[in-house]
């Protein structure tokens, strides 16, 4: 795993000095190397994380005559296959899966994209034909970031280090900012700025000669199937196995993450079957039980033979390492597990560099508890409206939620399902994600985060339902498609590449393989959840390799108290951040009004709330850096 970065000008030479600025910003990301080229109007720059052939691999990277290189952040899983197939017409000078990429290109041109399986972000400069090109991996595990201001195209893998550039970034963006607030991040292909812009999952940008396009390389390739239960069981458990082995490519060290949840535990019991030597686990521990599942992960340990390391942390230490996480985020991210993942990846950055991790099967097999509230929704909108809005609302509504104890958090719950009583698929979908709502909306002077979340929503779910067989078009699958295309690369796996990066850990995410996704999405959806059951395929090929006790626990959240702390520990912090914004964004007044509501416990605003401060906190920051005036 790396970082890259560089500067493409139709006017003058890249300058070297931004560029190594540029570089220097993405440290953490690749601690081993540095590595620059030049070459008329192209700089390059990378960071490298060492993984795979670590005596040989330092980028750029080039094809014989060096008129191809390349700067990669990633792994190319089929890499072996792909070089056997290169090598008896093409010369290899390392052993490293970057190299694989020149030659391929070399071989099948823009189509070579195609032949990828992995994770990756990359850029290719072609001295020749005078063209760049950037893409992203297929479900956007790997970031990458560009800024345009007609003469220069600097690209990167983390927006900070676009703020070195020399390229104006063109102020804030304010649909993205109503967008943020709708779902407490800023999904792709905006950023808060508008002169800088995310480059797709499955996108290929194309440089040539001055002119710049993009082009959709993948779009995921659903078949209609019909198997039987117990046929999927089998296929999936072998998909699962194949992609979990190729996951285990390393020349260092390498363990999984363990939460002690199903999808984590199924990643280390199938590590377990596959490697001879004791598989090494990693979890955090904490003192709230309703937040802790270390108990849950050392029975997976036990039952596998894992080498185990719990981290045991305070909610001292959790507060603590707050402004350390938020004050290198380049734009707002919401997402308070952020901070719990960032802990457990800086412990186990202490022990290994490859971590392999259990995300994405919650939105391909519908572990979330949303998808049960999706699931039983159909029987709570065939309530009369008028004794739902006149009696069942306003009575749940009345009680407090809070995430303190068992019997808050049942409220909580509840108060989010009536909340998706809505008609239109995905109208109920965004009332299950959304940060904002009406009454907390009041807060901000830009447009409405409810309406523009609506909107693309709805947006979302009438492109990503095309992709899909038309005998899977059902609601439930219909969600499970938008969160598997949507959701988990805005925001899953941002997280993950963030709190990892941080500390110089690379993770993998076997579930992402492009042939379970395809499969997954393939399946209907009662092979996924039933009236008692969830991940119901997924158990069923893992029970095995699962202890009984963790195949029948329910879906435990990686979270954090803070709408506890905002009343009590962060009241003092939340407050002063809101009022020190020099900022006609937020009416400060209002935002404090609805901190007095979730403090009084009338309502639970814990994530707008949570939001508002990680803005106003990183609003503070770029005044004070001089990136944005006092008056944006």
């Amino acid at each position: 795993m790396c970082g890259i970065s560089g500067l493409y000008s139709t006017s003058n030479s890249p300058d070297t000095r931004i560029l190594e600025q540029m570089n220097d910003c993405l440290n953490y990301r690749g601690p081993d190397e540095s590595g620059y080229f030049f070459d008329g109007p192209v700089g390059l720059a990378h960071r490298r994380l060492s993984i795979v052939g670590l005596g040989t691999g330092r980028q750029p990277i080039f094809n014989e005559d060096e008129t191809i290189s390349v700067i990669f952040n990633g792994e190319i899983y089929n890499y072996p296959e792909l070089r056997n197939n290169l090598e008896p017409r093409h010369t290899f000078d390392t052993d490293t899966d970057t190299e694989v990429l020149v030659h391929l290109y070399e071989e099948h041109g823009l189509s070579f994209v195609k032949y990828l399986r992995g994770m990756f972000a990359f850029a290719i400069w072609d001295t020749d034909k005078d063209r760049l090109l950037l893409a992203r991996d297929r479900m956007g595990i790997k970031p990458l970031l560009l800024a345009d201001d007609g003469d220069t195209t600097a690209f990167a893998s983390e927006l900070p280090a676009l703020l070195e550039s020399s390229i104006d970034h063109g102020g804030l963006n304010q649909q993205a900012i109503s967008e943020y607030f709708a779902f407490g991040q800023i999904p792709a292909p905006r950023t808060i700025f508008n002169n800088v812009r995310k480059v797709e999952p499955g996108e290929l940008v194309i440089i040539d000669d001055g002119d710049r396009t993009h082009e959709q390389f993948y779009t995921p390739s659903i078949e209609r199937r019909e198997p039987s239960f117990e046929d999927a069981v089998d296929t999936l458990r072998s998909r699962i196995d194949d992609a979990v082995e190729r996951r285990l490519m390393s020349d260092v060290p390498l363990g999984a993450f363990l939460s002690g949840g199903i999808d984590s535990s199924i990643i280390v019991g199938t590590m377990a079957e596959l490697i001879d030597e004791q598989v090494r686990t990693f979890t955090v521990g904490f003192d709230q039980s309703l937040f802790d599942e270390s108990w849950a992960a050392r029975e997976v340990a036990d039952f596998h033979g894992t080498d185990h390391t719990k981290f045991t942390v305070t909610p001292d230490d959790v507060r603590d390492t707050i402004p350390t996480v938020l004050d290198r985020l380049g734009e707002p991210f919401a997402d308070p597990s952020l901070i719990p993942t960032y802990i457990v990846s800086r412990e186990t950055s202490q022990n290994v560099k490859v971590a392999l991790s259990g995300d994405g099967a919650d939105e391909l097999f519908a572990g979330y508890s949303k998808y049960r509230g999706e699931y039983y929704s159909k029987y709570y909108r065939s309530l009369p409206r008028s004794l739902r809005a006149n009696l069942i609302t306003p009575a749940i509504n009345g009680l407090e939620a809070s995430r303190s104890g068992h019997r808050g958090e049942l409220v909580r719950k509840a108060q989010k399902f009536i909340r998706g009583d809505e008609e239109i698929v995905s109208d109920r979908h965004f009332e299950w994600n959304r940060i904002c709502s009406e009454d907390t909306e009041r807060t901000l002077t830009t447009g409405s985060p409810v309406v523009a979340g609506e909107e693309r929503m709805r947006e979302e779910h009438r492109h990503h339902v095309t992709t899909l067989p038309e005998n899977r078009r059902d609601d439930m699958s219909r969600i499970l498609a938008v969160d598997t295309r949507f959701g988990l690369p805005n925001q899953i796996l941002q997280k993950t590449d963030l709190a990892s990066m941080y500390n110089s850990l690379e993770v993998r995410v076997p579930f992402l393989d492009r042939a379970i996704v395809e499969y997954a999405l393939s399946l209907p959806s009662e092979y996924k959840i039933t009236r008692t059951k969830q991940k119901r395929v997924l158990k069923r090929a893992f029970e095995d390799r699962l202890p009984d006790s963790i195949l029948e626990r329910n879906k435990q959240g990686f979270d954090m108290p803070i709408g506890e702390w905002f009343k009590n520990e962060l009241a003092g912090e939340f407050r002063d951040t809101i009022t020190g914004m020099d900022s006609k964004l937020f009416n400060h007044r209002e935002v404090l009004d609805v901190c007095d509501e979730h403090v009084d416990g009338n309502h639970d605003h814990s994530k707008f709330l949570w939001s508002a401060y990680v803005f106003a906190r990183w609003h503070n920051r770029m005044v004070d850096s001089g990136v944005l005036s006092s008056s944006s």
